[in-house]
């Protein structure tokens, strides 16, 4: 799918999509459920679908009315036949998934699409092994053979807390206590209490010792009613927009939310941004924003949109600890730097870092053609990118933001921008 994007001033309110982050936990942990249990909010996306699909194939239910999912539980010890747990793009869906489904005796292949499968899984397969069970990995699947028992489990704080999760989803189940320590600074730390929040919800026990968690064995998830708030991910993109343009106002937020990337309110308002509250809903005006050193280890998924940010910055905007961007459905820093070196943006990269020397205004004399890299967030951010530009642009391979946010266009047409399938 190819978007043409001309130059737009958007106005009006908008109501952005609820949480992927948080969905997946309530959709886990409704899962888990040995009852029924009611998700509300959930909102659709490729990555939901997956989630979705792989608790069906563990004998979970799921039955939809309106606005409103009814979930029938399921016990993965009890699995008596392989299955086949098909996780699309999602890491989170791969990686919070495993250590559950290899609760049981049986053989689970979990299949991935695009670039899931070239992403880290190491922290896995050295814990199958230390436990003497099956795991391979190819390009398409990992297959593995639990089941997986309590113990004491160690995991490195910088590599994705994905895997944390997972192991907290996990061990709550196992016959015995279990505990989970973190080696050196454990980033993504706002990953983690959204996990610890969920799980809380359904009644399960998690204890804060010094470096890591005490989990009890033989716990059982509670059904109960969870609320899936909106997503400060995808306001990212919009708020940028409101920042370096015009007012835009979002509402039905949670102003108290735990998710790591309402990290974006800050960071703008560090720019010099307008942030208004007025009970749930937030208005963001715009200013002359100037540059900033920003730290992206609790955040990583703000990324892409701060790469836009940075460019429309005048100064020098360095953003650190980026790394893990090269690990996601495409490179994202590799990816950012290409497309936006098509404007002439000043974007250099290393490893880890970003340094982005920004300025006011992009013109192109040609129409530029950014491409999508099978990833939503770069499609998302080409297109606040190119709505912020003085000349007209297209995107190729757009349909990426189905894995997040299929209705994003839709969204930029009602907030009056002028976007268009060629």
């Amino acid at each position: 799918m190819k978007i043409h994007i001309q130059p737009s001033r958007l106005e009006g309110a908008l109501c952005v999509p609820p949480s992927k982050s948080i969905g997946h936990r309530a959709l886990i942990c409704a899962g888990l459920t040995q009852g029924s249990s009611t998700i509300l909010g959930l909102g659709h996306s490729k990555d939901m679908e997956a989630t979705i699909q792989c608790l069906e194939a563990l004998g979970a239910s799921f039955k939809k009315e309106k606005d409103t999912w009814h979930v029938v539980g399921c016990d993965p010890r009890s699995l008596n036949r392989p299955a086949q747990l098909k996780c699309n793009e999602s890491g989170s869906t791969l990686r919070f998934l495993l250590p559950v489904a290899c609760l049981s005796k049986e053989t689970i292949t979990l299949y991935g699409k695009g670039r899931l499968m070239e992403r880290p899984m190491k922290i896995y397969q050295d814990l199958f092994e230390a436990q003497g069970l099956r795991y391979s990995q190819t390009n398409e699947a990992i297959k593995a053979q639990g089941p997986l028992q309590s113990g004491n489990f160690t995991l490195p704080g910088n590599v994705s807390s994905q895997f944390i999760s997972g192991l907290l989803f996990a061990l709550p189940l196992m016959e015995k206590e279990s505990t989970l320590h973190i080696q050196g600074k454990l980033e993504s730390k706002s990953y983690i209490d959204l996990t610890l929040d969920t799980l809380e919800k359904a009644n399960i026990k998690i204890t804060p010792i010094e470096n890591g968690y005490s989990i009890e064995g033989h716990q059982t998830y509670a059904p109960t009613t969870y609320h899936v708030e909106k997503d400060y991910s995808q306001l990212a993109f919009f708020a940028v927009y409101a920042a370096l343009k015009a007012p835009l106002s979002f509402i039905e937020l949670d102003p108290d939310s735990k998710q790591g990337d309402k990290a974006i309110l800050k960071i703008l308002e560090k720019a010099g941004a307008s942030i208004e509250w007025k009970e749930r809903t937030l208005t963001i005006k715009p200013s002359q924003l100037h540059e900033q050193v920003i730290d992206l280890a609790d955040c990583p998924d703000l990324g892409p949109i701060l790469c836009v940010l940075a460019a429309y910055c005048p100064g020098q905007t360095k953003i650190i600890h980026a790394g893990r961007l090269r690990i996601k459905e495409s490179d994202r820093i590799q990816a950012m730097e290409n497309e936006l070196k098509k404007w002439g943006v000043d974007i250099q990269s290393d490893e880890d870092t970003i340094t982005i020397n920004g300025k006011r205004n992009y013109k192109k004399e040609e129409i530029i053609t950014m491409e999508g890299h099978n990833d939503h967030r770069i499609v998302m951010a080409c297109t606040i990118f190119g709505l912020l530009a003085l000349s007209p642009s297209c995107i190729s391979g757009a349909e990426a933001i189905e894995k997040s946010y299929p209705t994003f266009f839709e969204d930029i047409k009602q907030l009056k921008g002028k976007v268009e399938l060629v």
